[in-house]
């Protein structure tokens, strides 16, 4: 008991400034320590280890226009120009090395409106297998002899089907199975692509894209451990929570010593005066002079509690006036002839 009371004499008496730095110093330290606990020991962190670019280009060419007649881009005229050559680019590249090996082969598609579907190879299995960060797969020039497919559309239409619809299409399209390998990672290889036209009786019409791109992200997720820089230290994740845990608990304790030991210091050296002030205060109305008691019927009372008792009973309030030079506080409630009163010493504890 004794030790107690010199704790909380030392802690009691400290100052109003110095609480208020511990206080602040403990608000720091719970920021630390939940800063600790919260924060992970090892982060994931995903990046670019290779970026892979499949491109697919088509263009075309066709005969030399007879004198007088002028080309329309992106329209052929199949009395004026017999064939199209069709030109086949397929390209990857990457940014490390990686490796192609499958096959490929382009084939000529005729569409007829949904009725009916015929295809046809411009150009047989092709093996690729090579290695580097540009890589060429396909690079071809097939011809469209446009004279065969209006004779195979007016074959199948006359006599296989019995109907000519009024508009086709052809497409030429690069078939490719195989794959793009890079480390563990194995990548299909896009192969939906194709040019195409439009064919009326009187015109061809390019219809469609020339060029196809796509772009394959290689990821990789590596797992680091985070550091924690305190004043120029840096330590792990572990040490940070070992440090500030303890440090965290040990003030808390020497915190709440402080303001236990205050509070009591200050409960203790409160007057009588005070408490009342403290638990009375929105009842009580201060005068400046005292009241006579001449011509009222005295009644004093042991308690304040009496005195407020009464004052609820009789629906009254509570004078106070505070004589420095007595050194006393006289509490009052006045009904009718009576008058009834507690008085306090101004530092009585």
């Amino acid at each position: 008991m004794n030790s107690w009371k010199k704790v909380k004499y030392v802690f009691g008496n400290i100052s109003t400034k110095s609480l208020a730095f511990i206080i602040l110093l403990w608000v720091v330290i719970t920021v630390l320590t939940v800063h600790a606990l919260i924060t992970r020991q090892f982060s994931e962190y995903t990046f670019d280890k290779n970026m892979i670019t499949q491109r697919t280009a088509f263009d075309y060419k066709t005969e030399e226009l007879p004198d007088g007649i002028v080309a329309a881009e992106g329209i052929i005229f199949p009395k004026t120009q017999k064939t199209i050559n069709v030109i086949v680019e397929t390209e990857v590249s990457a940014v490390e090395p990686v490796s192609a090996e499958g096959n490929y082969s382009i084939l000529l598609t005729i569409t007829a409106e949904g009725l009916w579907e015929r295809s046809v190879a411009l150009k047989e299995n092709q093996h690729f297998s090579t290695r580097g960060t540009n890589i060429g797969l396909i690079n071809e020039n097939v011809s469209v002899d446009l004279e065969k497919i209006y004779s195979e559309i007016e074959l199948i239409s006359s006599e296989i089907i019995g109907y000519r619809p009024g508009k086709f299409l052809i497409s030429i399209a690069p078939v490719i199975e195989g794959y793009i390998t890079y480390e563990d990672s194995k990548i299909k290889l896009e192969s939906d692509m194709s040019m195409k036209f439009e064919l009326a009786q009187n015109q061809v019409a390019l219809t469609g894209e020339k060029e196809y791109l796509k772009q394959i992200p290689i990821e990789k997720t590596e797992t680091v451990e985070n550091k924690i820089n305190i004043f120029g230290a840096v330590i792990s994740v572990p040490v940070y929570r070992y440090i500030t845990l303890p440090v965290f608990l040990l003030y808390s304790v020497f915190a709440l010593l402080v303001i236990i030991s205050k509070r009591q210091i200050q409960i203790e050296q409160m007057t009588e005066a005070d408490e009342i002030e403290r638990e009375y205060k929105n009842r009580l109305v201060p005068i400046l002079r005292p009241l006579d008691y001449k011509s009222k019927v005295h009644i004093p009372l042991v308690s304040i509690e009496s005195l407020v008792r009464v004052s609820d009973e009789q629906d009254r309030g509570i004078f106070k006036y505070q004589c420095d030079e007595e050194g006393k506080i006289f509490y009052y409630v006045i009904e009718n002839d009576f008058i009834y009163t507690y008085t306090v010493d101004i530092n009585k504890k």
